[in-house]
């Protein structure tokens, strides 16, 4: 018999649900394994302090989701992990033995469960129709709503006319730039900043440069000086955990950068995709120049990473022109989408994706941190990512190239790099995508194994 005792005492809801969730966590992260044979339902009921038909319904419902099944004699079982051919639920691994860790995503293996549970409430909701039709102002009153009693959490004075919804935060940072800046003039951003923003700035013909940075971020000295010289219309900045140092950036430093901002008219464009995840962040950078600032969060990297949902506060001057631009690009989220967040953010499910990964990036940071010891490491127990100064003789992009032959994939710091800045030699290691703890400790060892290795020096230029 299996010794399994799911905690379900912080879990809202009905605890049947509590316990369904249990199962799929508990399956995700390996504690039961396929085969294993679920606790009998009355020891279970008793040691959990509920009805026998609580844990039926619990068990049912874990059937219905298909992580179980039952046989007479044999009891409850934990299925296989497996889904017909062509199923979307499938998943496509790179290989069977390779990881990513190339690519910053929150952990899976809690969502899942909720979302089904969201699907069948509103399965049983009744009247639909208004999730099936066309929206006005990028979203249904009560979507706009939620989205700024969401951006109203982080302290910041939120009116719904000033709020836009997009297909997460990208597109909000994409959006954002198009309200304010035209094709060929000047954006700024950290000297090393999230790739997406370099492609995007590529495609919409912007130029694009870098400001110096030191321990506590952007330095104000430097913007300064950018913005007596070239006139930059927007700085693009993630202080808080910033992809993909790590760094946050403090109170005291935002305030300066604000006051920059301001002394030279420099609409700021503040991605906090992160700003969840800490455990008492410092306050927007928003805060301190709303007149100019569009404030970018959403829901992919604290809840789910398909929950594909972002909010954008902008300046009381561009919020038409910004939701304008949502029109113009894609007209609306698909108001399903809309609604599950809205659901998500107001019945404390939220709350509880959020604590989850808080726990999962902790519990991965302090795996990094510890497998690393002995090498120059950024790292923040709140982040999904740490970044690695590489030892001399190594390169970024060698180092890359010798860890995805032995199975994993990494970015290097070539990715972050703005115009042609000189790239440091260091690696984002990225936890969120590992399907467990263990895996991410394989990965972990195989970078340290080449971290105590050299360079192949067998390559002869001729």
């Amino acid at each position: 018999m299996t010794i399994w005792t799911p905690d379900i005492s912080r879990a809202s809801g009905p605890k049947y649900l509590a316990i369904a969730n249990a199962i799929a966590s508990a399956i995700s992260d390996g504690s039961l394994q396929p085969g294993e044979k679920l606790p009998p339902q009355r020891n279970l009921a008793y040691d959990l302090g509920v009805t026998l038909g609580t844990i039926t319904r619990a068990y049912q419902e874990a059937t219905r989701r298909g992580y179980v099944d039952g046989e007479v004699g044999r009891g409850t079982y934990v299925l296989e992990a497996t889904t017909p051919a062509g199923n979307f639920m499938t998943g496509t691994p790179i290989s069977a033995n390779e990881m990513d860790f190339s690519l910053a995503t929150p952990a899976l293996g809690r969502a899942g469960a909720f979302l089904s549970e969201t699907l069948a409430e509103l399965s049983r909701a009744g009247n639909l129709d208004a999730l099936t039709d066309y929206q006005r102002n990028t979203g249904h009153p009560d979507h706009l709503a939620a989205g700024a009693s969401w951006i109203s959490s982080f302290g910041l004075a939120a009116p719904v006319d000033q709020v836009a919804i997009t297909n997460g935060a990208q597109q909000g940072i994409f959006l954002s730039l198009m309200t304010v800046a035209r094709p060929g003039e000047l954006i700024l951003t950290e000297a090393l900043t999230f790739p997406g923003v370099i492609h995007l700035a590529n495609q919409l013909g912007y130029r694009l440069q870098g400001v110096a940075m030191d321990k506590d971020g952007i330095r104000p000295d430097a913007l300064e000086e950018i913005c007596r010289r070239a006139a930059p219309k927007a700085l693009y900045t993630m202080p808080t955990l910033h992809n993909p140092t790590t760094l946050t950036m403090p109170a005291e430093r935002r305030q300066q950068i604000a006051a920059v901002a301001r002394k030279y008219d420099l609409f700021i464009i503040e991605d906090d995709i992160w700003g969840s995840l800490p455990e008492s962040p410092p306050r927007p950078l928003s805060a301190y120049a709303p007149e100019l600032s569009f404030y970018i969060c959403g829901l992919s990297k604290c809840m789910a990473g398909g929950l594909r949902v972002g909010y954008v506060l902008a300046p009381p001057s561009r919020a038409q022109t910004l939701r304008g631009m949502v029109r113009l690009n894609n007209w609306m989220t698909a108001p399903l989408m809309a609604e599950i967040a809205r659901r998500w953010i107001s019945d404390g499910t939220g709350q509880e994706l959020i604590k989850w990964q808080r726990q999962q990036a902790r519990t991965r940071s302090e795996l990094a941190i510890s497998a690393l010891d002995g090498f120059t490491l950024h790292a923040d127990p709140a982040a999904f990512h740490v970044w690695l100064e590489l030892p001399a003789p190594w390169r970024g992009d060698a180092f890359r190239l010798e860890a995805e032959r032995k199975g994993v994939r990494l970015a290097s710091g070539e990715a972050f790099v703005v115009g042609r800045d000189a790239a440091p030699h260091a690696l984002r290691i990225c936890t969120g995508g590992a399907k467990s703890a263990d895996d991410v400790s394989r990965g972990l060892n195989i970078i340290t194994g080449i971290l105590h290795e050299r360079p192949n020096s067998g390559f002869a230029l001729v």
